[in-house]
């Protein structure tokens, strides 16, 4: 599973959220969120669940590609 980051970071431009405040939500460090976004760093299973409990109401198959 791979995280759609074009489609994230489109989802944090609509609800006009930065980088740090998604990371206060997600509870992951700002620094992971920005390796994350940057495609620096792939989103583990820690970052996937708390970026599935940060956006419950996001559709699996958007936000991640089901490899």
């Amino acid at each position: 599973m791979r995280l759609n980051v074009e489609y994230l970071q489109d989802i944090l431009m609509q609800k006009q959220w930065s980088e740090r405040q998604f990371a206060l939500k997600t509870g992951l460090s700002p620094a992971t969120v920005s390796r994350i976004l940057s495609k620096k760093r792939g989103a583990g299973a820690k970052a996937i669940g708390a970026i599935r409990k940060a956006l419950p109401e996001e559709s699996l198959e958007k936000l991640f590609f089901l490899d």
